[in-house]
């Protein structure tokens, strides 16, 4: 498997949720890393670990085994899930007829079907980030943040806000803690305004699930249950981390080629066999 790493695909992207893993050949049923093109990033979902690729969604079932996730062959940008729903954007698999780009579309079967819900033709998230029913959209087509509280059925522009991840209240509606510069920002409205949390930590990644805000921070883990006032050290990672994913029930990050994921809050994580 090619190595993990996090960078954009262009220098206008607002937030950051985008890992790549390179290969060069094409085919569309793969069954490793290395038989897909690109990989545009690896998501948590319940207990699955799913991966966001240039021909489909895929979920990892091995150490380097994925399988296609049904048939569509979708070029998947962006994901989040909110409550049972996936939503995602992106754009149309070769010889498709639906719009380019898609918008966002959302699935209720756990990706093996989708239909369209917002912003077809015109939206391409290459990033989405969630939490209850308030969903962050960075729309590489305007270069604009984009928020709906209503789970992605209407949007409203924030305009060119520049955050490198985001991550939501699972529980308040508007409220949010942006990555920007390696610091943080607490908004409780849609981030109409925000202001900086005072922390020595330099954090390079956040997941907000329900037992707590969770962080990346040099080569350890750290949780915070007072909106990022204070912060714990989960676990010590054996080198510098690359992706973090987290659902309720899993979460997950990348060290270099090798995924590993804990099933309690990353007090303890494992290598996928």
């Amino acid at each position: 498997m090619k190595t993990l790493t996090k960078k954009s695909h262009r220098g206008r992207f607002l937030f950051l949720a985008i890992a790549s893993l390179c290969g060069m050949s094409g085919v569309a049923n793969a069954a490793t890393f290395d038989s897909v093109s690109h990989i545009h990033h690896i998501k948590v979902v319940e207990k699955r670990v799913l991966v966001l690729t240039h021909e489909g969604l895929y979920e990892l079932v091995g150490k380097n085994n994925i399988k296609m996730i049904g048939k569509e062959k979708t070029d998947v940008m962006g994901m989040a899930s909110l409550g049972k729903a996936l939503l995602a954007s992106g754009h149309p698999a070769q010889g498709s007829k639906m719009p380019n780009p898609i918008g966002l579309i959302r699935s209720t079967d756990n990706g093996l079907s989708w239909k369209a819900l917002s912003l077809v033709g015109k939206a391409d998230f290459h990033s989405l980030e969630g939490g209850g029913t308030d969903l962050y959209g960075a729309d590489s087509q305007s270069g604009k943040l984009l928020y709906s509280k209503d789970s992605g059925k209407t949007w409203k522009s924030l305009g060119t806000k520049l955050f490198q991840d985001i991550a939501v209240s699972p529980d308040v509606s508007g409220t949010a803690i942006a990555l920007k510069n390696s610091q943080l920002f607490l908004t409780k409205n849609s981030f109409d305004t925000s202001n900086k949390i005072k922390s020595a930590l330099k954090f390079t990644q956040l997941e907000w699930r329900k037992s707590g805000l969770y962080a990346l921070s040099g080569k350890a883990l750290y949780k915070s249950t007072n909106l990022g006032k204070t912060w714990t050290k989960q676990s010590t990672l054996k080198g510098a981390p690359g992706i973090l994913s987290a659902s309720d029930q899993l979460m997950m990050v990348t060290v270099g080629n090798e995924i590993y994921t804990s099933t309690n809050s990353g007090k303890n994580f494992k290598g996928i066999a």
